[in-house]
C-alpha cells in the first residue's frame, strides 16, 4: 500500500555560528576556458558551476536564462565573460566568495519608469455581511496566471501586457463569480463584493450522485483530465511557524515546480529554489527549535491525483466508506461532495475528509482531508525526527488542502495547503508548548512546452531544510512575482525582514 508521508519534523536545541564573507575579486579573475555552438544561458552557467566550482544566483527572467548563445572561451577571465553574457542596461554583478549575485540596476529617478506590468490590489468582500472573503481565487479568464485573497481578503495581482485586453475572475465556494474586463482597472486600490451564491433547483432536477459511481468515473477519466507532458510551474511558497501563538520562523520563496505527465506515476515533480526570503522574530522564546525538513518537496506530494492516494485508487477503495454529501459550485461549476472515512479498526488507513468530484468533466476540482485520531498516533512516529531530552512531541493536527484549477480543458494543481499543530510536553520542568506550522503553495503561471530537466544539484531535496536554503532578503525581489499577501497580523512579524543583514543566493 503506497501512503505517502507528507512531513518530517525536527525538534532540536538550537547552536549555530555563523561567519562573515570573504572577498571574491579572485573569483572575477578566474580563467575560464569552455566551447560550445549552441548553449542556454543557464546550462552554461550550470557548467561553469560544476567545473569551477561558482554558484550564481540570478532571476531567469532578467538574465534571460533561455537564450541560446554561442561560446569560444580560451583562459578569458569570469569579469568578461560575464560582461558579455548580460545586458548591462538591466543586470549587473558582484561576488561573495565563489558565489556571484546577478542584481537588476536601478533606473535613474529622471529616467522614464517603464512598468511591464499592471498592477491590480484591493481586497474582497461578501457582499451582504460586508466581511473579508480568505481565499478567493483570482485570475485571468482561462489562463494559467492568478493568485489568492490572505486571511483578511487582501490580493495583488501583477499582469504583464499580454493579458491585458482579457477578463479577471474572482471565484470563491459558495459565491457567484465576478468577472470584469483587466483594461476598465483603475491604478487605485479596488474593492471587489461577492454575493453568496443561492440555490433555487426544482425538486425533479436534484440529483444525488452515488458515490462509487462518482469515484468510478474520476477513475476512468483521469487520464483525459490532466496533463499528459510535462508543465513548468512557476509557484509561491510560504512556511509560517508559531509558537504558543507567536511567530518564530518566517521563510517565502519563488519556486519552479518541473511537473511530470499524470500518465506516469512513478515520474516525480521535480522543485527548484529561485530566491526567497525570510524572517525570524528577535526574542527567542525557550531552548527548542521546530524546523521542517522537504517543505517544498513534500507539499508536491499532496497532489493526491498525481500520487494516486488510496482514498481515490480504486485498488483500496474497499478499504474506505464513501459517502454522498452533497451538490456546490466551485468556479461556477457543478461539483459533488463526497465524504470519506477509513473502515473502522485499520491502522494503516490514515485519513478522513471530503473530495469535491466536477461532475462535468469528473475530475477532481479540490480536496479536504486530515489525519485521523488512529492516524495522529501513528503520525508520532512517522513524522517526528528528533525529540529534545525529556520532551515528548505529540502530533494534535494535521489536515491539507488541495485545489485544481481548469484551464484550456485540463485540470492543473491550483494550490496546497498544509496545517500541522504539535504539542510538546516537558516532563522535567512541566511544561507545555505548542507548535503550529502552516505551508502553503500558490501556482502563479503555467508553461507549456519542451523543458530541460533539473540539473541534481538545483532539485529540493526531501533532506533538505527549506529556511536552510535562504540566506537573504531583497526588498525588491518580488517586484515581477505574484505572491499572497500576508495578513494582518503576519505583517508585523514580516517586519522584521526590513532589519535583517542577508545577502540573496540561489543554490
Amino acid at each position: 500500500m503506497r501512503l505517502f508521508r507528507l512531513h518530517i519534523v525536527t525538534l532540536f536545541l538550537i547552536c549555530a555560528l555563523y561567519s562573515n564573507a570573504q572577498s571574491g575579486n579572485t573569483t572575477l579573475k578566474k580563467e575560464i576556458t569552455f566551447q560550445a555552438d549552441s548553449i542556454l544561458k543557464s546550462s552554461f552557467l550550470d557548467t561553469l558551476r560544476t567545473r569551477y566550482g561558482i554558484h550564481f544566483s540570478y532571476n531567469p527572467e532578467l538574465l534571460n536564462a533561455q537564450q541560446k548563445v554561442s561560446v569560444n572561451l580560451v583562459e578569458q577571465p569570469l569579469f568578461s565573460v560575464l560582461k558579455e553574457l548580460i545586458d548591462s542596461k538591466v543586470l549587473d554583478f558582484k561576488a561573495l566568495n565563489n558565489q556571484i549575485i546577478f542584481y537588476p540596476i536601478q533606473p535613474n529617478e529622471s529616467a522614464e519608469l517603464i512598468v511591464p506590468y499592471k498592477l491590480i490590489k484591493g481586497t474582497v468582500f461578501d457582499k451582504r455581511k460586508g466581511k473579508a472573503i480568505p481565499y478567493c481565487n483570482i485570475g485571468v479568464a482561462n489562463k494559467a496566471l492568478g493568485t489568492m485573497t490572505n486571511m483578511n481578503g487582501q490580493f495583488v495581482l501583477k499582469i504583464t501586457e499580454e493579458y491585458w485586453s482579457d477578463t479577471l475572475s474572482f471565484s470563491c465556494l459558495g459565491y457567484e463569480s465576478y468577472l470584469s474586463a483587466i483594461s476598465t482597472y483603475p491604478s487605485k486600490e479596488q474593492v471587489i463584493t461577492l454575493a453568496k451564491k443561492i440555490y433555487k433547483i426544482r425538486t425533479i432536477d436534484v440529483i444525488k450522485y452515488d458515490p462509487e459511481y462518482v469515484l468510478e468515473m474520476l477513475s476512468i477519466n483521469r487520464n483525459n483530465n490532466y496533463e499528459k507532458e510535462y508543465a513548468l510551474f512557476t509557484t509561491f511558497y510560504r512556511e509560517l511557524i508559531q509558537e504558543n501563538d507567536e511567530y518564530t520562523d518566517i521563510s517565502e520563496a519563488v519556486l519552479q515546480v518541473l511537473k511530470a505527465p499524470y500518465s506516469n506515476t512513478f515520474r516525480e515533480d521535480h522543485v527548484k529554489f529561485l530566491k526567497g526570503r525570510k524572517g525570524s522574530v528577535s526574542k527567542p522564546f525557550s531552548d527548542i527549535r521546530f524546523r521542517l525538513r522537504g517543505g517544498p518537496n513534500f507539499i508536491t506530494k499532496l497532489d493526491v491525483v498525481k500520487n494516486n492516494e488510496s482514498f481515490i485508487n480504486p485498488e483500496f477503495r474497499h478499504l474506505y466508506s464513501y459517502n454522498f454529501d452533497r451538490v456546490i459550485l466551485i468556479d461556477n461549476r457543478e461539483v459533488a461532495v463526497i465524504e470519506f472515512t477509513p473502515i473502522y479498526g485499520l491502522r494503516d488507513i490514515l485519513y478522513e475528509g471530503k473530495l469535491y468530484v466536477d461532475v462535468e468533466t469528473w475530475a477532481l476540482a479540490r480536496v479536504d482531508f486530515e489525519y485521523t485520531k488512529q492516524g495522529l498516533k501513528e503520525a508520532r512516529y512517522s513524522l517526528i525526527q528528533k525529540e529534545p531530552r525529556h520532551c515528548k512531541a505529540i502530533p494534535t493536527e494535521l489536515c491539507y488542502t488541495i485545489q485544481y484549477k481548469l484551464i484550456q480543458n485540463k485540470w492543473y494543481l491550483y494550490s496546497a495547503r498544509s496545517t500541522m499543530n504539535i504539542k510538546l510536553n516537558n516532563k522535567e520542568e512541566k511544561l507545555k508548548t505548542k507548535f503550529k506550522s502552516v505551508s502553503e503553495m500558490l501556482i502563479t503561471n503555467i508553461e507549456k512546452g519542451d523543458f530541460q530537466h533539473f540539473t541534481k544539484q538545483e532539485i529540493f531535496r526531501s533532506n533538505e531544510i527549506f529556511t536552510d536554503k535562504i540566506v537573504s532578503y531583497d526588498k525588491l525581489f518580488w517586484k515581477n512575482y505574484n505572491v499572497i499577501l500576508p495578513e494582518e497580523r503576519l505583517v508585523n512579524a514580516l517586519r522584521n525582514f526590513d532589519s535583517q543583514n542577508l545577502i540573496i543566493t540561489n543554490l
